[in-house]
């Protein structure tokens, strides 16, 4: 019994060591690769090359795959014989001196009918000979000795796109290969189990390589990305964290190509699926199973040119497509259009300017949109202003977009084909439009501009308006009791030589506020007193009219004493028309004029002190202009309201 334990387990471990063995990653020339035996990436085993049947319903038929290796179910990246099936029960891989790959349907040494090549035998086979590898990255390469490959199966995909790999107009070209060099296409499968190539194929656009396209049928376009910005795709507004990691490079050989690097250690995939969505895959790392990340197109706008050209298509319930022509243009059949056939899109109605014989055209912008198709570079410009100065003069541009990210210039013609506008994202197109259109592109905004003027100036005549009628009232008591104070004041001299301790003159009338107004007129002796004679220590500064000194009452009260010059210009009837100003004008935001004097050439106003306040400290203060109070108005408004605040507040101390 122990002989047969000890017996079993030498056989387990033979097993074991022979199947350890078997996994290699390299097919070394002249050797082959039969069913059932496989090649293992290295180091980490990712991927696995062999024969594989994707139709259980028809096991017998069998192609050389590339799969990942701990995925269920099995899931293929790569496909060598697409058209040629094997029908033989066990078919086979080798390389040949030369370099090439070859899949026959049996053994070599049969004489087995080829099902697929490589392709690579051009030239004699160098010391050492070639060497066929799969790598970690999903990719099966042939090299030689030094490290030099020859041919990659990522320069020819089949329906998927694994990170690393490099997507250009052509496939990559070595001195090795024979004939013109091939395009570069992702090609679906015909159904899910039938890998051979289907309907659809995904590549870049040869007129326009700086966008991919999936075409139906060899050339029919189906989807747009959009052009590439220097960061992302127009057409894809938003892309989950691990769909980034695109990135556009240019190769002497290849021209313009876009590769992809995934941004974590998930393993990722991009398929062109049988029915032509672009969906991206990636494994569920406590499963171990496929889930779908990510798909385009995913609604009606995102499918090539569904509203036709000169139309924006939005995006409305449950992913359906609603057609709106641009602005500028009409249905070019109204009867279609409106029974629901926008493939014949829109015409310009009415033409530009420059169409007959006028000038005017200028640009309006559109938000948020996939650039339209057909775009193409200006040279030699370097400026947005060049971009749209450009486009301006050719009467055969119907739009431009400059790009800071690339520092280039885009215009496109008068056809402008798939414009899908997001919700957000997406970027803004400048199209062109006679002066009619753009006229009245900005009605809205002039009727905002003039609503908005039209209540400010009313406010401000309204307030003009009252302040005109109140000050009729107070200016006739001012005089009536400016005449008063006069004949007092001159009696007073007459007795006294002077004015007297302060005293109050009421106004005659009362104002429309139903308040008397006093006014007190204080003796020059008084002022002096307050402001020890003038005082250079008391002077506050001076202004076009005289200095202004600060100055205490006997109440402790402080107060700011403007003091005429006797060559200010000003006499008694400017004098009392300041007085009557300010009267008029007694508000809590305004500085109060608190008494008066004159006597003989003294000409004398007693406001209240205002410490370290002037009128430009209020009309620069960082809160009067920056609250949210004042950001509406524009600076039409602005200088209205400036203005008039200025000759209100002229009175205030200089």
């Amino acid at each position: 019994m122990a002989a047969s334990r000890l017996l079993f387990s030498l056989c387990t471990a033979l097993a074991v060591a022979a199947a350890a063995a078997a996994a290699t990653d390299t097919l070394k020339q002249g050797d082959s690769l039969t069913a059932p035996a496989t090649l293992v990436s290295s180091p980490s085993g990712v991927f696995e090359l062999g024969f594989h049947a994707p139709d259980p319903a028809r096991p017998a038929r069998l192609y050389l795959c590339v799969w990942y290796r701990d995925t269920q179910p099995r899931t293929v990246a790569w496909v060598a014989n697409r058209v040629n099936a094997a029908a033989a029960a066990a078919p086979s891989l080798t390389l040949t001196a030369g370099g090439e790959l070859r899949v026959l349907d049996g053994a070599a040494k049969d004489g087995a009918r080829m099902l697929w090549s490589s392709n690579t035998t051009t030239r004699a086979a160098p010391r050492g000979g070639y060497e066929a590898v799969i790598q970690d990255s999903g990719s099966l390469q042939v090299r030689d000795v030094d490290g030099t490959v020859i041919w990659d199966s990522f320069w020819h995909p089949s329906d998927t796109m694994l990170s690393g790999m490099r997507i250009s107009v052509n496939a990559e070209v070595r001195a090795q290969v024979r004939g013109p060099p091939e395009r570069m296409l992702f090609t679906s499968w015909a159904s899910d189990t039938d890998p051979s190539p289907g309907r659809f194929a995904l590549g870049l656009d040869p007129a326009n390589p700086s966008q991919a396209f999936i075409w139906r049928d060899g050339n029919v376009p189906f989807w747009r990305s959009g052009q590439w910005t220097g960061l992302n795709f127009v057409g894809i507004p938003y892309r989950p964290l691990y769909v980034y990691g695109y990135k556009q490079g240019n190769d002497p050989i290849l021209g313009m190509y876009f590769t992809y690097t995934a941004t974590n250690t998930s393993l990722q995939r991009f398929v062109v699926a049988p029915d032509g969505r672009d969906v991206c895959y990636m494994v569920k790392k406590s499963t171990q199973e496929w889930e779908t990340v990510w798909v385009q197109p995913s609604n009606e706008c995102e499918r090539y040119g569904a509203c036709g050209s000169n139309a924006i298509c939005t995006v409305v319930q449950d992913g359906k497509a609603k057609c709106t022509c641009m602005k500028g243009f009409k249905p070019k059949l109204a009867d279609e259009w409106n029974a629901g056939n926008r493939s014949q899109g829109c015409v310009r109605n009415p033409p530009l300017d420059c169409q007959v014989n006028k000038t005017g055209d200028g640009f309006l912008s559109i938000p948020n949109v996939k650039w339209p198709d057909f775009s193409y570079w200006v040279s030699g410009v370097t400026d947005e202003y060049g971009c749209m100065n450009t486009c301006q003069q050719n009467c055969s541009c119907g739009a431009y977009v400059y790009m800071t990210q690339l520092t280039g210039c885009l215009h496109w013609g008068n056809e402008l084909m798939d414009v899908h506008q997001f919700q957000a994202g997406g970027y803004a197109l400048n199209l062109k439009l006679p002066a009619s259109e753009l006229a009245g592109s900005h009605i809205a905004v002039w009727k905002i501009a003039a609503i908005a003027s039209a209540v400010v100036l009313f406010v401000l005549l309204a307030c003009l308006f009252l302040w005109w009628k109140r000050g009729r009232n107070i200016k006739d008591a001012v005089h009536r009791s400016w005449r008063r104070s006069r004949r007092s004041s001159t009696r007073s001299q007459q007795s006294a030589g002077m004015l007297d301790i302060s005293h109050s003159i009421p106004f005659d009338d009362e104002t429309e506020d139903g308040k008397n107004h006093e006014l007190k007129v204080l003796s020059l002796d008084r002022i002096k007193a307050a402001t020890g004679s003038f005082s250079e220590s008391n002077k506050l500064g001076e202004g076009g009219f005289g200095p202004v000194y600060m100055g205490t009452l006997p109440g402790g009260e402080e107060v700011a004493v403007k003091r005429l010059c006797k060559n200010s210009g000003q006499g008694h009837e400017e004098f009392k028309n300041e007085v009557i100003l300010i009267a008029k004008l007694q508000h809590r935001n305004l500085v109060r004029l608190l008494a008066c004097c004159i006597q003989g050439e003294e000409k004398i106003l007693v406001y209240e002190y205002m410490p370290n306040k002037s009128l430009d400290a209020f009309i620069f203060s960082t809160y009067h202009f920056h609250s949210s109070s004042f950001l509406w108005m524009n600076k039409y408004t602005d200088w209205i309201v400036i203005t008039v605040g200025e000759q209100i507040l002229k009175s205030e101390v200089s």
